[in-house]
């Protein structure tokens, strides 16, 4: 995951008292205006919050609201949705990157998330259905599932590497030659690195073949972690939200994934400092072609280089999908849904003009707009938006480069088996992740250098803890 470009700051706040002397806009008593909070996440690019922004005014202009609208950073707004829901102070509309994740099945399971069924009964012909579980989430109060947000977005895993770097190790740079058959796959990327250091250790002397993320902080790990377990035939709820991690077959397979990413720390095909990354840091190593490929939740990284180089976008790197499993699966990627929600204890406690602002958002024209802002960071959770040729066929670069990028990404979402993280099955996920159980079970492998079945069983238990609480 990225974060924002530092050169961008914050952008300014829309409301009734920005606009009011506007020619477009009706001079009216503010008494007789409907009034609209809402609290957005600010983007990666600036792209994206310039679009949502023309949004925000248009709705102003033509619904006459005195509509306030703020952009804060995923880790702020994370804090400051948790605040307010706690002092029942809230926004009329919230979207963070994080509601999927910690706030939605929290908030919703304590009954104070308004219902979104209607509007996403509304919408539904245009989704991609198979990203709606993610807010139907349990509502302990009401004593019914149903939904309590509104998906918009997504991102799943994608690998990125340095063709160049490929290249000038001596192996062959094409997607379509790089092994897939998971043993392959991996050793391919420490030969990189061997080779790289072989022929010139000046020069490439810390160039590391795998920028794997290992932390015990960051959530990339938490998507290693998830992606390697699937790939080993694990799971840790069931359908119905049960735990069954300590099923025999689970268990071993969580085993399996501890030592895999152990293995791979102990080696030296991994950055040493792994351990202390946060989510921007295989991002920032990338960038500085210290690693050769990293897996990443999103397209930050090459949309970063398109936006500021973008012979490094066409050329020099590209996208390549998550190997066959040891077994010979095609993988299954994990899916995070981004999630616009409604509070109960809002300001304005408007709740159809919150409804009649996030369908005006998600007008397929508009909303086209608003994430193409991001340049594929995002894919679109609606199906029309999907088959934009922005996403089907990706950019075009100079003298018609193809896209190396976009394509790949657009046959994982549409393509490939997918399943969406199981915060939406019991709430008690949302804990989980916050808690990082998987990266710090990592961390009693790498620092502790505990045996990874003795880590496996330390987690296990924590998450049956943590499940427990929420009966």
């Amino acid at each position: 995951m990225s974060q924002p470009r530092p050169d961008f700051p914050n952008p300014p706040a829309v409301g009734a008292r920005a606009a009011a002397g506007s020619l477009a806009f009706p001079m009216v008593s503010r008494a007789q205006q409907k009034k609209l909070t809402v609290w957005w996440n600010r983007g990666y690019y600036k792209e994206e919050d310039e679009a949502m922004l023309k949004i925000a005014e248009d709705f102003r202009k033509a619904k006459n609201v005195d509509l306030d609208i703020s952009f804060t950073i995923q880790e702020d707004l994370l804090k400051k949705i948790i605040s307010a829901m706690t002092a029942r102070r809230c926004p009329d509309v919230a979207f963070c990157f994080y509601n999927d994740w910690e706030v939605m099945p929290k908030y919703a399971w304590e009954g104070k998330l308004v219902e979104t069924t209607d509007v996403i009964n509304e919408l539904k012909p245009r989704y991609i259905e198979k990203f709606l579980p993610v807010a139907n989430v349990y509502d302990n109060v009401a004593k019914k599932r149903a939904y309590y947000g509104v998906p918009i977005e997504c991102q799943t895993m994608h690998i990125h590497y340095w063709k160049d770097l490929v290249k000038e190790a001596g192996l062959n740079d094409d997607p379509a030659r790089i092994p897939m058959d998971w043993n392959g796959y991996w050793d391919f990327w420490k030969k990189a690195q061997d080779n790289l250091r072989k022929k010139d250790p000046a020069k490439y002397g810390k160039v590391y073949g795998l920028g794997v993320t290992e932390s015990s902080s960051a959530s990339d790990t938490i998507y290693n972690f998830e992606m390697a377990l699937l790939s080993f035939g694990g799971t840790v709820f069931s359908d119905e939200g049960k735990v069954v991690a300590d099923d025999a077959k689970n268990r071993e397979a969580i085993v399996k994934t501890l030592k895999f990413f152990a293995d791979m720390f102990n080696s030296g095909y991994v950055p040493p400092d792994t351990l202390n990354w946060s989510d921007g840091d295989n991002n920032a190593n990338f960038h500085s072609k210290s690693i050769v490929m990293t897996p990443n939740p999103s397209v930050s990284i090459p949309a970063h280089h398109f936006f500021n180089n973008p012979d490094n976008y066409f050329n020099k790197s590209a996208t390549i999908e998550w190997p066959d499993g040891p077994d010979g699966r095609k993988p299954t990627y994990m899916v995070a849904v981004k999630t616009i929600l409604i509070p109960k204890d809002s300001t304005n406690k408007d709740v159809p003009l919150a409804k009649e602002f996030i369908k005006f958002v998600l007008e397929p024209q508009r909303f086209t707009e608003y994430i193409k802002g991001a340049n594929g960071r995002w894919f679109p959770a609606f199906q029309d938006v999907a088959s934009d040729p922005f996403f089907s066929k990706g950019q075009a670069g100079k003298g018609g480069a193809v896209d190396p990028h976009l394509p790949t990404v657009t046959k994982i979402y549409l393509e490939r088996p997918t399943r969406v993280f199981e915060h939406y099955k019991n709430p008690a996920n949302s804990q989980i992740y916050a808690e990082n159980v998987w990266g710090k079970a990592m961390a009693r492998t790498n620092v502790d250098k505990w045996p990874a079945e003795k880590a496996a069983d330390e987690a296990i238990a924590r998450v049956k803890t943590i499940v427990a609480q929420w009966r």
